[in-house]
């Protein structure tokens, strides 16, 4: 599937293999990661929580512009040819993040 078409459930779960962050998925469909020893399960959530997402984008340098070409979207580059786009800053953000891992295609 192209990153590009990615979203919600689908794209937080890649973000989790870039990381190598085990999760479950509960009975919701929603993704889960457990933050600690004895801890509870939190939901994972990068393309909506900037708790999540947020150091992705510092971490990796990721630059986010806004409707560059009237597009009304947002786009996320990572040097030197990463290029994603997405309906918020985080979509974008998040498919920029998977692209530098896995490349344009994720299996």
């Amino acid at each position: 599937m192209k990153v590009s078409e990615l979203h919600d459930t689908q794209l937080d779960h890649w973000v989790a293999r870039g990381k190598e962050l085990e999760l479950k998925q509960g009975d919701d469909g929603l993704w889960y990661y457990q933050p600690g020893h004895n801890l509870p399960l939190r939901r994972w959530n990068p393309s909506r929580y900037w708790s999540q997402g947020g150091p992705l984008i510092e971490q990796y340098h990721i630059d986010l512009n806004w409707d560059t070409e009237g597009n009304q979207l947002w786009s996320a580059s990572i040097e030197p040819d990463i290029l994603a786009q997405g309906k918020d800053v985080l979509e974008a953000a998040m498919r920029a993040y998977v692209m530098l891992m896995f490349g344009e295609e994720v299996h």
